[in-house]
């Protein structure tokens, strides 16, 4: 458990986004990607690496999406809050194969920029601008998603952390 502690800690101070990844003969991993440009493999399946995440700052999906998907008028792919400047966005990474994970997650403060090259494909350059994460959404969705994600992360701060002043990006 103390691995996976310790990489969720990495995670939290130096990643940018993970997505599902299939591993040939184990199925589904997840592809952790980090400001320094290193990416990580880990075997677990992205569902219980986003349940690490959330769990290690005392919150679940669930909590967030009937918190905030009212707030956005969404059920599914709500962004999830972590604490104030700390948002993940959702967005769908890949086709599922089988009953596999299509979610990948990427913090709201490290997107740089999207370009949309076909109707439902869209790459996300994120803020170093070394690395793009195709996505298999439009960009007026995905501009959406980053509106939504700003959106429950003002929501957070006003129910949360009501005296701390807000981040200018």
């Amino acid at each position: 458990m103390q691995k996976n502690e310790r990489l969720i800690e990495r995670f939290i101070q130096e990643g940018q986004a993970f997505v599902p990844q299939n591993v040939h003969g184990k199925g589904d991993a997840v592809l952790l990607f980090f400001r320094n440009g290193e990416t990580e493999t880990v075997d677990v399946r992205p569902e219980l690496f986003l349940k690490r995440l959330v769990d290690f700052f005392g919150t679940s999906v669930a909590v967030n999406r009937s918190r905030y998907g009212g707030l956005i008028g969404k059920r599914n792919l709500v962004p999830v809050a972590l604490s104030y400047g700390l948002v993940l966005v959702p967005y769908n990474t890949r086709e599922p194969v089988g009953k596999q994970s299509r979610t990948g997650w990427v913090f709201s403060r490290e997107i740089g920029f999207m370009k949309q090259t076909a109707q439902n494909k869209t790459y996300i350059h994120l803020a170093d601008h070394s690395r793009t994460l195709p996505v298999l959404h439009s960009q007026k969705f995905c501009l959406d998603q980053l509106k939504n994600a700003k959106c429950i992360e003002l929501y957070y701060r006003e129910i949360h952390e009501p005296h701390r002043k807000a981040i200018a990006y």
